[in-house]
Parts: structure tokens; sequence; C-alpha cells
């Protein structure tokens, strides 16, 4: 299972970083949960309750009564502690038998996939280590960091699983899509898929995927509209699926043929071919170690040479969320403070996404990298030619 393969990866990171314990809370998960928690424990909980993983690979729970047999039913604890209304006590109780030199907790000054520990429940963490000399032990987000951020074997399977899927969604549209057929069409196309496969979107049902057609297509978060695919378009795909509990994000684009049109647009192939090349220069290039930022300049190196300035972002991690956070491959801005110099660890998962406004309409592609210690591979199979339609 996934699950055992975080936890044997926990023990590890927590021996490497030389962290004592990593300590998540959290109470009501129905409605309000850590993500952190989503990665270990694969159930809710009512009560507030704390779970305690070591660098030995013990792995403790304390919970509220009642949802001791759910835990433990659960797996993956090898103690299940229950309270009454001794909850505070019992906490420092576990801390202090633990004895930890650190004691990491899911805070995050800037993202929000690792800032998972509510004000509320820290507060109440200090409030019990108060006069102890654990209150000075306490640092921020850096277990879970790498703990979500370096994904298993078994967490990219579920990704590549999920891309195959998304690529027969393509080889479909290949020969379903005529010249008349909306974004919207598409779009109900893809849902249907989903639905069939027991798939959800990535992002907002109400539009993923993203779909346009054309220069005069609708750009944002927004439902694809009744806009019909006409000759001479550049037809463009963003979609993003979950599939046992994991993401993915991808982007292709087509071309369609006006009449008697026999090769592309040389303005819509120079824009592909900058993509297609900046992607194959970068994922070949970064290394562990290397920083988001570094390879956002790598990327808009390449693009600003090729005549296409560019404002967004190069990518982002991909996991149990659409944007699973860790790192960003971005600038320097204040916003997000340090995630751009974040350096990427082996076994992150991440995009490489690239966009190109031409007259004929967006060109774009996305593609879903892993880091590996001798540079980025595909976790599926990537688009290399610019794929055309000439279906009247």
């Amino acid at each position: 299972m996934v699950i055992q393969e975080k936890y044997g990866q926990i023990a590890q990171i927590l021996q490497e970083k030389n962290i004592g314990l990593w300590l998540l809370m959290g109470r009501e998960t129905v409605d309000v949960c850590d993500p952190g928690l989503r990665l270990v424990l694969p159930t809710n909980i009512m009560g507030v309750s704390a779970f305690f993983f070591t660098p030995d690979g013990r792995r403790r729970a304390l919970v509220r009564r009642q949802d001791v047999s759910g835990v433990e039913e659960a797996g993956g604890f090898d103690e299940v502690r229950g309270y009454g209304a001794d909850f505070d006590e019992q906490l420092l109780a576990m801390i202090q038998a633990i004895d930890p030199n650190v004691i990491d907790v899911n805070v995050d000054l800037y993202d929000a996939m690792t800032d998972g520990l509510t004000t509320g429940l820290y507060l109440r963490l200090l409030q019990d280590l108060e006069g102890t000399v654990y209150a000075g032990r306490i640092s921020h987000g850096q277990a879970v960091r790498s703990i979500r951020g370096r994904k298993t074997p078994g967490e990219t399977a579920r990704q590549r699983e999920v891309l195959k899927l998304l690529n027969q969604v393509c080889a479909k549209l290949q020969d379903w899509v005529r010249v008349g057929t909306t974004e919207a069409d598409i779009y109900r196309f893809c849902q249907k898929f989903m639905e069939e496969n027991g798939m959800v979107g990535s992002w907002e049902n109400s539009c993923c995927p993203l779909v346009h057609a054309g220069a005069r297509s609708r750009q944002g978060l927004v439902p694809p509209a009744e806009n019909p695919i006409r000759p001479g378009d550049a037809f463009h795909l963003s979609f993003g699926a979950k599939k046992n509990g994991y993401a993915t994000d991808f982007q292709r684009t087509w071309y369609v043929f006006e009449e008697g049109e026999t090769a592309v647009p040389q303005e819509v192939q120079h824009a592909f071919d900058t993509i297609r090349r900046v992607i194959e220069t970068v994922r070949t290039a970064v290394r562990p170690g290397i920083e988001g930022r570094q390879v956002d300049e790598m990327a808009r190196e390449i693009m600003g040479r090729e005549g296409f300035p560019y404002s967004r972002g190069s990518g982002h991690a991909v996991g149990m969320a659409l944007h699973d956070g860790c790192f960003q491959l971005c600038p320097d801005t204040p916003v997000l403070g340090d995630l751009p110099g974040r350096p990427l660890e082996a076994g992150n998962v991440f995009t490489l996404e690239f966009f190109c406004d031409t007259s004929r309409g967006v060109v774009a592609m996305e593609e879903m990298i892993e880091l590996t210690e001798h540079g980025g591979e595909y976790v599926y199979l990537p688009q290399t030619e610019l794929w055309t339609l000439n279906k009247q």
C-alpha cells in the first residue's frame, strides 16, 4: 500500500534531518484537515488528536476514546491511546517519553499544503509545553516539505495510471472532434469519460478541463463556452484528473487545418517547437538541489530568446493536491517568500508548463516530471508533435 511506503519514508526523512518527532494534530477532520494527515491517516477523527512519528519508525496516536477503534481499524499505528478529560496531560507525557531533540510541526509562512496545523491547535501545543525544555525545540515545516514532496513509487504509479487514461481521452478526441464542435462539447465529453473511469477533476468541476479554441477563446479559470472550433484554430486542452487520491495535470495542443491547407502555420509550429525544446532542455538539466527559481530562469531565457516574453511561472508540484506545495518554479516574489528558493529533491513530481499566445489561439503544453538523481523523467508519454485535425 502507498501509505506503508510513506511510513517507511517518514522514518528515513526524520533520520536524515535529525528530527526526533514529527507531530501532527487534528480535530473534526471531515471538515478541517491538515493535508499532512491525509498522507498518513486513511480515516477521519472527530476529537482533538495528536499523531507522533519518530525516526525509529514508531507511530503513536493519541485520540479521544470514541475514536480509538476507528484509528486501530485503519491500521498503521503501533500504539493508539485513548483519553478522557486529560488530553493535554497525556500529550505532554507522550512527548516527554519520546524526549525529542526537535518537535517539527506543519507550519509554513508561504505554502498552504504544508501549513496544516491550525492556529488554535498550535497555540494549545505551545500552552501545553510552556515551562518545559520542549517549548524551545519546535521547528516549522522541515519534515513535511520532504515527506509530502518526495513521492514514493506507489504514489507516482497512481499518477501514471491517471495520465494513461487522460491520453486515451486525447486519442478519442482526435477521432471525435470536428469543425463546429464547441469547447463545451469537449468539456462534456471529458466529464463523461472521467465519470466512466472513476475519476474526478483536479480542480473545480465546472471548468475541468479548460478548453480553448482560437484566439477569441476566454482565458482563465472559467467554464468552457459554446465556442465552436473553426478552421485555422489552435485548439488547446488543459486537463487534470484525480483517482485513488492523487492528482494529475497536463496540457495538449492541436491545430485545425483550413480547407486546402497541408502545413501548420509557421507561427503556430514555432510556438509548439519552442515549448517542446524548453521542456526537454529543462527536463534533462534539472538535478536534486537546483532551486525552483533557477529552473524558471532556465526556461524563461529560452522562451524570451524565441520571442515569447513570459509572465507566468514554469510549473508546480503535483501530488494528492493539484498544486502540491513544497516549492515553486517561478521568479522570486515577496508574496511567495522563500518558495522559489527552495531546492528540489529526488522524488519530487512537478509540471513543466508553458504557453505561447499566437494569432490562431493559445499554444501550450504541460508535462509531469519526476526528478531523479540523473535528471527529470516523464511520468508518462509526452506530446512530441503538434497534433492536427482536418475533419470538416
